[in-house]
């Protein structure tokens, strides 16, 4: 997003308060400073990105496919990234002992497998902190997660990341066929799979 110019400034920019941002959401930042912070019912970005096969990628190609769209944000180094693939990509139970998991969730994986979820990893560093990611990456991830229906996209320029502004990983969020955010979690997977295993009632994106 361009900050430099306009006086209403786009999600991911610097703030004063709410009146500053297109969307009203001016919120403080736990490393600092206030931005334009993404809140449900905002657009995700028109974000295209080269994924696992090195094909460059619309995300916005999901859509319009009357399915929720989960967007898994994450890295290489993340262990529990690493669990969460690793369970859907083979049923690994290891991200079973997190706290925070429930067992109204192993149904999610058999949502993914049957195609009636939409489930997008992007990676914005590999196995090193503050290496971009890149095809490379992304590659890997899917040679060690391997899952057919799971696109792995490389966040190469930390686009979506300024964007999220995630305070923990994995950090998943969830999306309308409409590319509406229907949660803005900044960490961890609960407020999403909450919904997702029918714990809780999928919230409108208006």
């Amino acid at each position: 997003a361009d900050c430099s110019s306009s006086k209403i400034k786009n999600i991911s920019c610097e703030c004063v308060a709410d009146i500053d941002c297109i969307n009203n959401n001016c919120q403080k930042s736990i490393r600092g400073g206030s931005y334009c912070t993404p809140q449900p019912g905002d657009t995700f970005p028109h974000f295209i990105a080269v994924d696992q096969y090195g094909e460059s990628v619309d995300i916005y190609d999901f859509a319009m496919q009357g399915k929720i769209i989960a967007i898994e944000f994450g890295t290489a180094w993340c262990n529990p990234c690493r669990e969460l693939s690793s369970w859907l990509s083979t049923g690994n139970e290891a991200i079973k002992s997190l706290p925070m998991w429930k067992k109204e969730y192993d149904i999610i994986r058999e949502k993914v497998n049957k195609g009636e979820i939409i489930f997008i990893t992007i990676l914005y560093q590999g196995k090193l902190k503050y290496e971009a990611a890149s095809y490379e990456t992304v590659s890997q991830w899917h040679n060690q997660f391997p899952h057919d229906k799971m696109p792995i996209i490389a966040d190469e320029y930390a686009d979506i990341h300024r964007w999220i502004k995630p305070t923990g990983f994995p950090c998943v969020n969830l999306l309308d066929e409409n590319m509406k955010l229907l949660t803005t979690s900044t960490r961890g997977f609960s407020e999403a799979f909450d919904i997702l295993s029918g714990l809780k009632d999928t919230p409108s994106s208006n």
